[in-house]
């Protein structure tokens, strides 16, 4: 079974690369919500591992996004990464785990995604990722939140 993660983001492009870096990782599937009300929505029938939230949506700033999600049961521990083009943006203050800064980087995202979600057995002593290798096989199908 693949684990899921859930990524809130209205700019097509952006999406775009974030469906091309989940290419490299296939035992996870992601799931795109467009808006904070689509990913609401999501809550009800997902149980993601992590969560990737765009700052600026249509209909919402992330943090609020995400301080809503934190009050559905069962959400509120999920690790969440703001993945944001505000560069003054820290995560002091909210239940943010992290700060991806726009423009992203296929290779710094590939290692930060995989330190995030490695399991505790493929962790050194040092906390860095193992060397069990993540496979490159094929595309894993992209879902929309609706």
């Amino acid at each position: 079974m693949r684990e899921t993660v859930l990524y809130v983001e209205d700019h097509p492009v952006n999406v775009l690369l974030m469906q091309t870096v989940f290419e490299l990782r296939p035992e996870l599937e992601l799931v795109v919500a467009v808006d904070g009300e689509s990913a609401m929505t999501a809550t009800k029938h997902l149980k993601p591992a992590l969560l990737l939230l765009d700052l600026r949506l249509p209909d919402c700033h992330g943090t609020e996004l995400l301080a809503k999600m934190r009050q559905v049961p069962g959400w509120e521990d999920i690790p969440a990464i703001a993945v944001t083009a505000e560069p003054e943006f820290m995560p002091a203050g909210t239940t943010f785990c992290d700060v991806w800064h726009k423009p992203l980087r296929v290779p710094t995202l590939l290692a930060r995604l995989d330190r995030v979600l490695a399991p505790p057995s493929a962790l050194r002593r040092d906390g860095s990722p193992g060397t069990a290798a993540r496979a490159v096989a094929s595309f894993p199908r992209t879902s929309y939140a609706a």
